[in-house]
C-alpha cells in the first residue's frame, strides 16, 4: 500500500487554503497519510510529511539528496551566503568554523552575560505596570546576541534595531509565501522598508567589525573574534562579506526565535496557574543560593520542561522545507528531482497518537525525556546536519531569561482572548502580547 495520499480538494483551492491559514492546513492533513501529495505538479510535485520515518530519512539519512531550496533562496536577500542559506560543503566549512562558539564553555561564559542583561531588563518592570511583552523580549534578547556573539553594546540602539529586525522579518515572510518574487532592488514599497532595515542592521555589524579589526583583543572571547581568526587552507583570512554575513545570520536567526519562544511561555503561564505555581516554588527553592549563572540552569528541573513543552506547541521553526537535487527513493516510493517536501513540527507536535491531551500545556509529559517518543515525533529545533547549531544556547538563554524575570515578577492576562499564532519566518503571537506585570 502506497505511503502517499493525494488531497481531495484542487491545487488552486490548496493554494488559497494554505495562503490563509497555513498552520491549520497543515493541522487538518496531519492524520491523511504519512505523505500528503498537493497535487502542484507532475514534475514538480509537493508533499506535506507527516510520518517521522520519512522525516528522519529526510533530514538525517538521505540528506545528501536535498537541499533547503525557496527558504534558502529568500533569506539570502538580507543574511548572504551564511550558516542559515548555504549548501553542502559550504554549508559544512562554516559550520566547523563557526561551532566552537557554541561549546560547553563557551555557553557557561555566556550565561552571566545572559543574568545580567536580563537582570538588569527585570528592574526597570514596575509591580502593575502593562508590558509589551513581544516587544521587551525582542530588544534583550537582541542585547544578549550582540553581547555575547559580538562583544558589543547597542542599549542605546536596541529599539531601533529590533524594529529593523521586524520590518526584516515581516519582509521576507511575505516573500517567502508570494508566488511572485520580484529583486529586492525593485523600488517597490515593501523592498523600500526592506532595504532600509538591511541598512540599519548593516550599520551596527560593519561598525562592530571595524573596530574588531583595529582592536582585535577586545573580541577574543566572541564569536566574532573567532571569525577574525579563521583562515581557509591557504592561509587567508575569511573575507569581510563573510564575516557580514554571518554576523547578520546570529543577529537575525539567534534572538527573534529565542524571544518568540518565550513570548508563547509567558502567555501559557499566565493561562495555566497551576503551571506557573509550580514554577514559581522552584524559583524560590534555589533564591539566594550563590551559584554561577550557569550553575543555576542546571539545577532547574521543571522550568526546561515548561520551555520545552512551550517549544512542542509553539515551535519556532514551525515549518522546514527540503527540495530534491536528484530523484530519490524514500521507503519504497520514488520522487523526481525537484519534489518538495514540507515538514511542520507545529502540525507534528500536536498528533494525539503520540501526545496524550496534545492541544494542552502538560509540562509533566517530559518527565521521562524525549526517548518515549519516535525519534522525529518532536524536533523543535531540527535534526540532522541542517539543525539548529545554537540550541544549547538557546535552551540555556531562554531557562534564564524566564527564571530572571519571574524571580519576583507574575504577568497576568489582561483579558481571556486565546493568543492567535503567526507563521512569519518563525511563530509569534500575532499583535505582540501585552500581560500586567504583578509582584508575587
Amino acid at each position: 500500500m502506497s505511503s502517499i495520499q493525494g488531497i481531495r480538494t484542487s491545487r488552486l483551492r490548496n493554494f488559497f487554503a494554505f495562503q490563509r491559514d497555513p498552520l491549520g492546513f497543515m493541522v487538518e492533513l496531519l492524520h491523511e497519510g504519512e505523505l500528503v501529495s498537493l497535487r502542484t505538479s507532475r514534475t514538480r510535485p509537493t508533499f506535506i510529511v507527516n510520518s517521522p520515518r520519512f522525516i528522519q530519512s529526510i533530514l538525517v539519512s538521505q540528506e545528501a539528496s536535498f537541499r533547503k531550496g525557496r527558504s534558502s533562496d529568500v533569506l539570502r536577500r538580507t543574511l548572504g551566503d551564511g550558516l542559515l542559506t548555504t549548501e553542502k560543503e559550504t554549508h559544512s566549512v562554516q559550520k566547523r568554523y563557526m561551532q566552537p562558539a557554541f561549546y560547553k564553555e563557551r555557553i557557561q561564559a555566556y550565561a552571566e552575560t545572559v543574568r545580567e542583561l536580563t537582570r538588569e531588563a527585570a528592574d526597570r518592570i514596575r509591580p502593575g505596570q502593562t508590558v509589551a511583552l513581544h516587544d521587551e523580549l525582542m530588544q534583550l534578547t537582541l542585547a544578549i546576541i550582540a553581547k555575547t556573539m559580538f562583544g558589543a553594546d547597542v542599549d542605546e540602539l536596541k529599539a531601533e534595531l529590533a524594529a529593523a529586525v521586524n520590518d526584516t522579518i515581516e519582509r521576507t515572510a511575505k516573500t517567502l509565501f508570494s508566488p511572485l518574487v520580484l529583486p529586492l532592488s525593485y523600488p517597490t514599497p515593501g523592498n523600500r522598508v526592506h532595504r532600509r532595515a538591511i541598512r540599519t542592521l548593516e550599520e551596527m555589524v560593519y561598525a562592530v567589525l571595524d573596530d574588531a579589526s583595529r582592536t582585535p583583543e577586545k573580541y577574543r572571547s566572541t564569536l566574532l573574534g573567532m571569525l577574525l581568526d579563521t583562515t581557509d587552507g591557504e592561509g587567508n583570512p575569511l573575507p569581510r562579506e563573510e564575516i557580514r554575513d554571518q554576523m547578520m545570520t546570529m543577529l537575525l536567526a539567534g534572538h527573534e526565535t529565542t524571544a518568540n519562544l518565550l513570548t508563547w511561555v509567558l502567555y501559557s503561564l499566565g493561562r495555566e496557574p497551576e503551571v506557573a505555581a509550580e514554577l514559581y516554588r522552584e524559583l524560590d527553592g534555589l533564591h539566594g543560593t550563590p551559584m554561577s549563572a550557569f550553575e543555576a540552569y542546571r539545577r532547574f528541573t521543571f522550568l526546561p520542561k515548561v520551555v520545552q513543552e512551550a517549544l512542542r506547541l509553539y515551535p519556532p521553526a514551525w515549518m522546514i522545507l527540503r527540495e530534491s537535487e536528484e530523484k530519490v527513493v524514500l521507503h519504497g516510493e520514488a520522487f523526481p528531482a525537484g519534489s518538495t517536501f514540507l515538514i511542520s513540527p507545529y502540525a507534528i507536535h500536536r498528533n494525539g497518537e503520540v501526545f496524550e491531551e496534545p492541544l494542552a500545556f502538560r509540562p509533566h509529559r517530559f518527565d521521562g525525556g524525549e526517548s518515549a517518543w519516535p525519534r522525529f515525533a518532536y524536533f523543535p529545533f531540527g535534526g540532522g546536519v541542517r539543525g539548529c547549531i545554537g540550541s544549547n544556547f538557546a535552551m540555556m538563554e531562554a531557562s534564564l531569561i524566564l527564571s530572571g524575570l519571574c524571580r519576583s515578577l507574575h504577568f497576568e492576562p489582561l483579558d481571556d482572548a486565546p493568543a492567535v499564532p503567526e507563521p512569519l519566518v518563525s511563530l509569534r503571537i500575532r499583535g505582540g502580547l501585552r500581560m500586567r506585570a504583578v509582584q508575587r
